[in-house]
């Protein structure tokens, strides 16, 4: 009969129902199909799954993300260019560093890429840049974004599997600055064996003191959410809060570049994100309650066990499903769907759930850059105004380079625990 539930989601998925509605029809359709519990129980494992203290971060991230864009990312980038800019591929690095500070901003891949792939992008064509190889680097560097704390995917893991939302974020930090750092090695050799040569921008010493302090403020965002967080100050909830507010002061008073007319989009397209965020949530709710009862995780877990006994091997086998299914569904769906599934596995083969996290988020987060869902590549090449076909091969090196930093996050879990362990013990 629990076959059932899968059929109708994987027909609803088919035919190009969205997400959330798709999970919600699929346990709602078992429900009268099985006759085992009223339906009306639809709607309170729904409210109950959305009756969390840490969802109400979401939100307040989404917003925040979206006010800072409002004159934080011109700033970040400017800053970065000047350090970077006159290196070989230094344009580019600027980007993929300029990608990892709004990233820890917004927690957001696709709001991430189209903030600075909006910027850098243009710059990197006319600096002769292949547009392919642009696209490639600022969908990859945007999409990084979900791994850098504070993160809404790391939210929605840490409500799901009832994990130290703090705990994953402090495990975020290491492997999101090595995902950065893999990804400006790998620029520095095909911008040398390419010739992108560096911006030739000469500034004055007082134009280098008035982009820094120009950009302190911005810089000081993650800083200020992360450090409360982790220093135990404030929840991520409360976090979020502030900043919202900090946000909004920098947005308003400091740079100046958010009027009154802007707040009724900013506040429409937050309210629309985080809409469709907590649908799924909230209809995951029903479904996972639905597997639970019918002991669906331990069949899960007993099988995929018994296909081998060395924790790598399954390991390898989970990166590999999470892979494939990050290529063609959405990040939120799958965390909601497959960490009450997968995390029994990984905790019996001895791995924590907060390294689990990680893995699964960065396993997602290169989903995003492969097609043929690549949300955030698709960002990008419409930025550019090219076809996402003109990536390749640079997508493949950039997707390796990536899948290379994952299998060492995964073979070395002290690059995820190690930070967590150390600051507040294991």
């Amino acid at each position: 009969m629990i076959a059932v539930l899968f059929i109708i989601l994987v027909l609803c998925l088919f035919i190009g129902v969205p997400v959330g509605f798709s999970i919600g029809i699929s346990a709602m359709s078992f429900l009268a199909v099985s006759q085992f519990t009223p339906v009306t129980i639809m709607a309170q494992r729904l409210v109950d799954g959305l009756n969390s203290f840490p969802l109400l971060a979401l939100p307040f991230f989404i917003l925040a993300g979206e006010i800072m864009s409002y004159g934080c990312t011109p700033r970040l980038m400017r800053l970065a260019n000047l350090f970077l800019g006159k290196k070989p591929g230094g344009l580019c690095a600027a980007g993929i560093t300029a990608s990892a500070f709004f990233g820890a901003i917004s927690g957001s891949g696709v709001a991430c890429t189209a903030a600075i792939g909006g910027i850098v992008g243009p710059e990197m064509a006319k600096s002769g840049y292949k547009k392919g190889y642009t696209a490639s680097v600022i969908a990859a560097s945007g999409t990084l974004g979900i791994v850098i704390p504070p993160s809404l995917p790391m939210v929605i893991y840490g409500t799901s599997s009832g994990t130290s939302i703090r705990n994953i974020f402090m495990a975020g930090i290491v492997p999101g600055l090595l995902a950065i750092g893999c990804l400006l090695v790998m620029n520095r050799i095909i911008s040398g064996r390419r010739g992108y040569g560096g911006q030739a921008e000469n500034y004055t010493k007082e134009e280098k003191r008035h982009i820094i302090i120009d950009a302190i403020p911005s810089l000081m965002m993650p800083l200020l959410v992360l450090g409360g967080v982790l220093l135990g100050i404030m929840t991520p909830t409360e976090s979020a809060v502030i900043a919202v507010v900090y946000a909004f002061i920098l947005a308003f008073f400091v740079y100046r570049e958010l009027k009154l007319k802007d707040l009724l989009n900013l506040f429409t397209s937050a309210a629309v994100t985080t809409s469709v965020i907590m649908l799924i949530i909230g209809c995951a709710a029903p479904f996972g309650w639905l597997l639970a009862i019918n002991n669906v995780p331990n069949i899960i877990t007993e099988a995929i066990l018994g296909l081998s006994t060395n924790p790598v091997v399954i390991m390898a086998l989970i990166t590999v499903l999470l892979l494939f299914l990050g290529t063609f569904m959405e990040t939120i769906s799958i965390i909601v769907l497959l960490t009450p599934m997968l995390l029994p596995v990984v905790t019996k083969l001895g791995f924590s759930p907060v390294h689990f996290g990680v893995i699964l988020i960065l396993n997602l987060a290169i989903g995003g850059t492969t097609p043929p869902l690549a949300v955030c590549l698709f960002t990008a090449c419409r930025i550019l105004g090219i076809q996402i076909d003109e990536t390749f091969p640079d997508i493949l090196y950039i997707v390796g380079t990536l899948i290379l930093c994952l299998i060492l996050i995964i073979v070395f879990p002290a690059i995820t625990v190690g930070l967590p362990n150390l600051l507040i013990g294991s």
